[in-house]
């Protein structure tokens, strides 16, 4: 089974309007992203960057209570060197 399962870690906090960037090295194959709240609602932007800081994926994320449903996915992130970025939009 390779539903992603949040993780228990505490993350970075990523405030509202603001844009977090995570750099991930080459030999990376794939990176977990997850998205939750204290029970607030969860509206966040998910981009994966390739080296020329084209976008090749995007996934939008809303929910209404970002505790009890927080959002998780599993990224490929073959080949290059590639950034994770997320924005919060709320």
């Amino acid at each position: 089974d390779t539903t992603p399962i949040p993780s228990a870690a505490r993350g970075i906090t990523v405030q509202g309007g603001s844009l977090k960037t995570f750099k991930l090295p080459s030999h990376i194959n794939a990176a977990q992203v997850t998205i939750k709240s204290d029970g607030l609602p969860v509206n966040a932007k998910v981009e994966l960057w390739g080296s020329s800081s084209h976008v090749k994926q995007v996934a939008e994320v809303y929910n209404d209570n970002g505790q009890t449903r927080p959002f998780a996915a599993i990224i490929d992130v073959p080949g290059e060197e590639n950034t994770i970025a997320v924005r919060n939009t709320g």
